[in-house]
């Protein structure tokens, strides 16, 4: 499994506050199968403001860190990366992609996504970079309407859906939210989200219940496959998900095909 996005760089944003717990989350990660993951420190203008020096000499304590403990899970660069107007200079100019690939993981407002935040995304498709939506379940408007993550999908921003939110850590809403999404097709990851503050369970969860909900295949493409993509620069389908609607004897029933 990899994870695409977690805060286990400690001491630079509202995630670890300690090399000793990244280290130990880190242990946790990889006895569970974790193979890869993107370290995706917060990076929001104003707030969690730092330099890509620091960032750098940061993941590379906790890698040699790692390495001292014996681990041999793979760690890479990654940010977490606030939408806001001008972001896209920041992206080109601190290289703020997930390790050396296109691919970039995006947040914004939780109260709802802004009426501009198409206009901020939109540089980033025309400079060649490929955007995640992290955490889309959270978002007050897609929570009100799950639809509009489909209007994502049409308009080539990949989204993430955080494993807690699959076992109703974040609430009852979140969780439905969560699962529409997943169940549709319009989710490419599920990854942690993890700020080191409780143990490291809610991905291996998720994966078992979507396996048992909907099916293996569907667990390993957002698991493992789509995730191993953005590395390998493999083709990652904005739309993998069919529904095909048969008629028989006036009552209509359904099914879904997934294609990887």
């Amino acid at each position: 499994m990899i994870d695409i996005h977690c805060h286990i760089i400690p001491n630079i944003d509202d995630g670890s506050n300690g090399l000793d717990k990244s280290i130990t989350q880190l242990e946790n990660m990889e006895r569970g199968g974790i193979k890869k993951v993107y370290l995706t420190s917060h990076y929001f203008r104003g707030h969690y403001y730092y330099s890509r020096a620091e960032y750098d000499s940061k993941m590379n304590a906790l890698a040699q860190a790692a390495k001292q403990a014996g681990l041999d899970i793979c760690l890479q660069s990654g940010f977490e990366i606030f939408i806001q107007p001008g972001i896209c200079e920041d992206i080109k100019a601190k290289n703020l992609t997930l390790g050396d690939s296109p691919y970039v993981l995006i947040e914004s407002e939780l109260n709802g996504l802004p009426s501009d935040f198409y206009d901020n995304v939109y540089p980033l498709l025309r400079a060649g970079y490929k955007p995640i939506l992290a955490h889309a379940e959270r978002y007050v408007s897609i929570m009100k309407k799950p639809g509009r993550v489909r209007e994502l999908n049409d308009k080539n921003i990949y989204v993430q859906t955080n494993a807690g939110a699959l076992v109703g850590l974040y609430g009852e809403k979140v969780r439905q939210t969560a699962w529409t999404i997943i169940e549709n097709g319009w989710s490419h990851f599920v990854a942690s989200d993890d700020h080191v503050r409780g143990e490291y369970r809610a991905m291996f969860d998720a994966y078992e219940l979507i396996s048992d909900r909907i099916d293996e295949h569907t667990a390993n493409l957002l698991c493992k496959e789509f995730p191993a993509a953005i590395a390998s620069e493999e083709k990652i389908p904005y739309s993998y998900v069919h529904i095909h609607t048969l008629r028989k004897h006036h009552h209509r029933s359904w099914f879904r095909s997934i294609f990887g």
